[in-house]
């Protein structure tokens, strides 16, 4: 989604690059799974999937470093607004439309996802015992699938509860839907001590740090950028430029380090035994470094405007939620009717390189005829009810 927000409108780009990093962790995941095992017996490449883990490139396919990435921009993007405009109109239409704004979209993929199932259109089991991917093999196995399709659709339990047997993307939604009423809500009851909001949001992050909810902590880590950017305006642009070319490459060295141990010897061995053991709330750090960097830097921001990115930051959201899908069926069936006459890689990178605009496609005509529809779907919904209260 283009935001009418001009000033953040580059967050776009850092969002369609995160959605991009989340697909090639899956796919990594059902093609090579030793890049994330460490097991060099599940290796397809001679072992080179667990020296591209110990290389400072890993970041490239860092699953969960992404993820805490889109959570940091909600919190930046859901609160800019109402900091802008200190408008309270702000947080209560967000609050009202939140609900509609994602059930639309998750309803729409797991009734894909659904028919895919029934029409005996994933492939992901015969292509898990070739790649040896348990996580991959793992997939849309349901039970009752037609039951769970009416929870989902009737109880929105995809969205309340983060089920996420039609689509494993579908874990973060109830997070994402949470954390964005609790952000709401935050400020709505903070208004009238505006000038404490910030000292006070250090209460609740010290609480979801204590039990264990480091998406719910990336979120109100994002709602501090605004702080970041009021200062950015103030200040030289060479000592924020400098900040930037320190944190950039921090931020992308410290998401190559992964949750499994390194073997000995490595440099990120020794991060985790110096600096820190890659606890979850680590990624969560590392993508807000990553997000202040842009903040920081105009000639940054100015990249992520460019409009490759810019049309991948509209589909971003389609992209995350249908990648999946399209991996355990069109990526899948590609690949089983490729390996019939070619060797192992080359299958996987036919498979690939297919699967690229037919996602491409696929999440633009979802951005356009189903996301957009849910928000502005949503916004009349809130229009209807708002002049019919008194």
């Amino acid at each position: 989604m283009v935001r009418q927000d001009k000033t953040i409108a580059y967050l776009d780009g850092i969002r369609g690059v995160a959605a991009l990093g989340v697909f090639l962790n899956h796919f990594s995941l059902a093609f090579y799974p030793a890049w994330n095992t460490l097991k060099p017996e599940l290796s397809h490449l001679d072992g080179l999937e667990i020296a591209y883990t110990h290389s400072i490139l890993s970041f490239l396919n860092s699953g969960t470093f992404y993820v805490s990435v889109f959570f940091v921009l909600s919190g930046y993007v859901l609160s800019h607004k109402y900091f802008s405009s200190n408008d309270v109109e702000a947080l209560i239409s967000g609050l009202f439309r939140r609900f509609l704004r994602l059930f639309m979209p998750i309803t729409f993929v797991i009734i894909l996802s659904y028919i895919l199932l029934m029409s005996h259109l994933y492939f992901n089991d015969p292509v898990s015992q070739i790649s040896m991917s348990n996580w991959f093999s793992n997939l849309w196995h349901i039970g009752n699938p037609t039951r769970l399709l009416f929870e989902n659709i009737l109880y929105g339990s995809s969205l309340f509860v983060g089920v996420a047997s039609f689509d494993t993307c579908l874990w973060t939604m109830s997070w994402e839907f949470y954390g964005s009423l609790f952000v709401f809500t935050f400020l709505l009851f903070t208004h009238f001590t505006k000038r404490f909001q910030l000292p006070m949001l250090l209460l609740p992050m010290v609480y979801f740090f204590i039990m264990k909810q480091p998406l719910y902590e990336d979120m109100l880590l994002g709602m501090t950028l605004f702080y970041i950017e009021q200062k950015v305006k103030n200040s030289g642009g060479i000592v924020t430029n400098l900040l930037a070319i320190v944190l950039l490459p921090l931020s992308l060295a410290l998401a190559s380090v992964p949750f499994v141990g390194p073997l000995p010897g490595t440099w990120q061995e020794a991060v985790k035994n110096n600096i820190w053991d890659y606890t979850p709330w680590c990624a969560g750090v590392t993508a807000y470094f990553l997000v202040v960097v842009f903040v920081l830097s105009p000639f940054l921001q100015r990249i992520a405007n460019l409009k490759p990115l810019a049309f991948l930051g509209y589909i971003s959201f389609s992209l995350y939620l249908l990648h999946p899908i399209l991996i355990g069926s069109f990526g899948s069936w590609l690949f089983l009717k490729v390996y019939d006459g070619s060797n192992y890689n080359e299958s996987v990178l036919i498979s690939f390189v297919a699967m690229i605009p037919v996602l491409i496609v696929c999440s633009w005509l979802m951005a356009k005829y189903v996301d957009q529809f849910g928000i502005r779907f949503a916004k009349k919904v809130y229009g209807i009810v708002r002049n019919a209260t008194p």
